[in-house]
């Protein structure tokens, strides 16, 4: 086993994208997922956006394929390949499992608190009824699934308050782990 894929993992809000921009920064090779969904305001380069109807050409090459809402969400085996990140949700990330034989997965839980994650979406949005319903619908669609990761799987968790901070701890594990393969 000679490749390590660290695996973000978190609620709606907690700061995946940011961290792992920073991460990128560093030098780290971030897997940009495909997605159907449309890009936030002000995202920058953090998904391949797709339409629906495209997902169907990549079904023999996706690994870690799961649904959120009406929106799908997968990676290929060729991004794993030159990819040290990967932001993914606990469904992907049991699947990614069951899939990938040759990689170190190291899981990295993103804690932030229900209420701060809360205000971060509704900040990065333009106020308006549909979009914070849709928010809504998103915190009640994960929570199941993160409930289930948190009690059933082994994981680092990384607080992130202060994104910085956090950055510095996942390197420090990447080090760590990479030291132990």
């Amino acid at each position: 086993m000679n490749k390590v894929l660290v695996c973000l993992i978190g609620e709606s809000a907690s700061g995946k994208d940011s961290l792992a921009n920073l991460l990128e920064k560093e030098g780290y090779k971030v897997l940009k997922s495909y997605t159907t969904r449309s890009p936030r305001p002000n995202e920058y380069n953090t998904h391949i956006f797709i339409k629906p109807e495209e997902v169907i050409k990549y079904k023999n090459n996706m690994i870690a394929y799961t649904r959120i809402g009406e929106y799908e969400y997968f990676a290929t085996y060729n991004q794993l390949k030159e990819s040290d990140i990967y932001i993914i949700d606990p469904i992907g990330y049991y699947e990614l499992k069951k899939k990938v034989k040759n990689v170190k997965l190291i899981p990295i839980y993103i804690n932030v608190s229900e209420q701060t994650r809360y205000k971060r979406a509704l900040q990065r949005i333009n106020y308006d009824e549909k979009q914070k319903q849709e928010i809504d619908k998103r915190f009640i669609a994960e929570y199941d699934q993160f409930q289930k990761f948190r009690k059933n799987e082994e994981f680092y968790s990384i607080i992130n308050h202060n994104i910085n901070k956090a950055v510095e701890i996942i390197k420090k594990i990447i080090e760590l782990e990479k030291e132990n393969k």
